[in-house]
Parts: structure tokens; C-alpha cells; sequence
């Protein structure tokens, strides 16, 4: 595409130069991270909108973990998946499988002879799998870490916007509007119309006890409320009525909720342990079926919000007006004032005292509702028609 500037000033929006010569887009974004998916997934569905609307090609590359949940969500005339295999290429002793699994990624990817591939994340393998798609017009989201083999670097500001523009969402909204694509006015969720209210085996027996999920992990460290205070949590809502479920998937997760079960003594009985036992499509069943959530900074605590789900989410140092959840259903608890000036993600001479002085008390306070919920009557007059006395099989 020699008559493109590639000098051109980034900040401004793009001369789709591009459509003069092809309609065929790529949007690269095997993202692991659930919760980026999710903030930016309402751009994702109006790109598909607008591309089925004009006959444009498009092409989503996603990760493999996704497929099920997301793929009817994105699905329209002339739009194209791709799933990267990340699962399979963790997997020590399938070498030569995984090895094949990246090589048709690959192939499949430039098969579609894309005239613009785009990212709008900063993750390596987003970056690595446009430098080999063979787009006649390849643009990052980013040039901070990756600066060759792209014909334009969009300069986008994801740390310090203005206020009113801190989310995350924001900034993938500029990226789209930069390449001269329509973006949506309204910050919201991708809508996910394929889930249903769907309850998983739990145990043996008859529950007629609404569902309160807890998820006790998170993808790091700092981002982790005292198992403690989940432990006690957990005491608190059994004894209002509720069955808790807790999720999780993982060594680490798993390790939290034992530590919870632990914890409860007789107690337990009303508590089920569902970590590693579903996969995201049950899982967001699960939440359409449920009556509250609380966990932490975490993919999960997205999801649940993008379905409507009533909770409260708990931040650490992450900084809460990028990353909080999009649903007003969804209160966010964060102590950042007690930080110290030189604390960051990593480092804390307070032993993360942001997520240790949140107390049980001020989460329940964040739900009034759950205070309510002892009648199941008055459970389901605060969640509409979601199923709160469920069978358990």
C-alpha cells in the first residue's frame, strides 16, 4: 500500500485508504484475559453490524477458551473465526499437536488475505500472529512494545485519559474510531443473548436456597481479598439463606476454596465447591441462575456483571476506573486511601492493606438486598425472574 503515509500524524483519525482497495477486515484478539474481552466485546458487535451492513469480510481471531460463549455473540453474515490455541499449546506432552494447531492458525489466518489487520490489545502473541497474517495494511493498537513490522502505530492513551474517559472501554473506542470505524455511543457490555439460566450438579438432595456465587481467586496476587474475610462472608449469607456456590479454575483457586470449606465447620453443607468443573458457557448459566456474586478483580466478576447479576466486586491497587465493571448492578469496593505514596501492584510495605482493612460488614452494606433475602419471596421480588429455588441433582 504505497500511496499510505505512514508518517502521517497518529493522533488523528485514519484515511480508511484501505476500503479503496479491498473489504476485507482482520481483527486480531486472542486475548486470555476474559474481562478485556468482555469491555471491549460491545465494539466487537458493532463492527460485525457494520461490516454485515456494508458486505464487508471480517475475520476475529479469538482464543480457543472463548469459542463457545462468544462465537454466538459475534456471529453474522460474512464474519470468519479463527481460534488461537493457547490451551493446547500450554500442554507440555502434546507438543507436535500444538505445533500444528499454531501452524493452521497461522495458515488460516492468512488465507483470508486481509486488507487491514488490526489489535486492540498489548499482548505479544496479538502483535506476533499480525506480523504473520500477510495484510496488505497491518496497524497496532500500540507502540510502546512492538515497533517494526506495522504500517501505522496508533498512539492511544490506556493509563492517564481524562476524567470521564478512564475506562478501558474508552480506549478501545479510540482505537476503533481512529481506523474510521462507527463505534457505539454508549458504554455497556457486548449483550450475550445465547445464555440461559441453567444450574450445574451440585449435591445430592433438594435445595430450594437461592445461589450466592463467591469467587475467593484472581489472576494475581494483589488482587486478592484475605481468604478470611471470604470465610466469614460465606458464615454470614448461609446463615441468611443462601446456598453458596464457589468457582475458580486453577491450582490457586482451587487452594482458596478449600481453605473456605475449611473454614465453615458445620456449615459447609450449604456451601458447593464448582472449581475446575465448568467451563464459561456453564458458568455464565450459572450466574443467570444465581441470585448475588462477590469475588475480586477477575474475568469471572465481569462476566457476571455483563449478565445482569447483582454483586460487588473488590479491587487491590488496580486502578479501579480503568478496570470496574460496566453493569449498574455491580458496586466496587476499593481502599486505595490507605495506600501509601510508593505502592504499586508489585511492591506494598503494607501487606496490600487496601484489600485487608475491606470488612464483611461494608461488603453486605454494599448489598442491602442479600439483608432481605432470608424469604425467598423477597429474594425474587429484588432479582426479577431469575431462578433462585433451584434443584439440585
Amino acid at each position: 500500500m504505497g500511496d499510505v503515509d505512514l508518517t502521517a500524524d497518529t493522533n488523528k483519525i485514519m484515511n480508511p485508504v484501505w476500503m479503496q482497495r479491498g473489504r476485507r477486515i482482520a481483527l486480531i484478539n486472542p486475548t486470555k484475559f476474559l474481562g478485556n474481552l468482555l469491555l471491549s466485546g460491545q465494539h466487537i458487535q458493532h463492527l460485525v453490524s457494520y461490516c454485515a451492513d456494508e458486505g464487508i469480510e471480517l475475520l476475529l481471531v479469538l482464543d480457543s477458551g472463548f469459542r463457545e460463549l462468544f462465537e454466538p455473540a459475534f456471529q453474522a453474515p460474512g464474519v470468519h473465526f479463527v481460534y488461537y490455541p493457547r490451551q493446547l499449546l500450554k500442554a507440555r506432552r502434546q507438543r507436535l499437536k500444538a505445533a500444528r494447531a499454531w501452524l493452521a492458525c497461522v495458515r488460516s489466518i492468512r488465507r483470508f488475505q486481509a486488507d487491514l489487520a488490526f489489535t486492540i490489545e498489548e499482548d505479544s502473541v496479538s502483535h506476533r500472529l499480525a506480523h504473520l497474517s500477510a495484510a496488505r495494511f497491518r496497524v497496532s493498537s500500540t507502540e510502546a512494545r512492538y515497533q517494526f513490522g506495522f504500517h501505522k502505530y496508533l498512539q492511544v492513551e490506556r493509563a492517564n485519559r481524562a476524567a470521564g474517559e478512564r475506562s478501558i472501554w474508552f480506549a478501545y473506542r479510540e482505537i476503533f474510531s481512529k481506523l474510521a470505524l462507527p463505534v457505539p455511543r454508549d458504554k455497556a457490555y457486548p449483550v450475550l443473548s445465547s445464555v440461559t439460566a441453567q444450574v450445574p450438579d451440585l449435591k445430592s438432595g433438594q435445595c430450594d436456597r437461592p445461589l450466592f456465587i463467591i469467587h475467593a481467586g484472581a489472576s494475581k496476587h494483589y488482587k486478592i481479598w484475605p481468604v478470611a474475610s471470604f470465610i466469614e462472608l460465606a458464615l454470614r449469607v448461609i446463615e441468611r439463606g443462601y446456598h453458596v456456590v464457589l468457582i475458580g479454575a486453577g491450582a490457586g483457586d482451587a487452594a482458596l476454596n478449600r481453605a473456605v470449606l475449611a473454614g465453615l465447620g458445620e456449615s459447609y453443607r450449604q456451601c458447593t465447591d464448582l472449581c475446575d468443573r465448568l467451563d464459561l458457557k456453564s458458568l455464565a448459566e450459572l450466574f443467570a441462575a444465581a441470585a448475588f456474586i462477590v469475588g475480586n478483580d477477575s474475568g469471572p466478576s465481569h462476566l457476571a456483571s455483563a449478565l445482569g447479576l447483582p454483586g460487588v466486586v473488590i479491587f487491590g491497587p488496580t486502578i479501579e476506573a480503568i478496570w470496574r465493571p460496566l453493569g449498574p448492578q455491580t458496586r466496587v469496593i476499593q481502599h486505595r486511601h490507605v495506600c501509601l505514596s510508593d505502592c504499586t501492584r508489585h511492591h506494598c510495605r503494607q501487606a496490600y492493606a487496601c484489600l485487608s482493612t475491606i470488612q464483611t460488614d461494608e461488603v453486605l452494606e454494599s448489598v442491602p438486598e442479600v439483608n432481605a433475602a432470608v424469604e425467598s419471596a423477597a429474594v425474587s421480588s429484588v432479582s426479577g425472574n431469575r431462578s433462585h429455588g433451584v434443584r439440585i441433582k
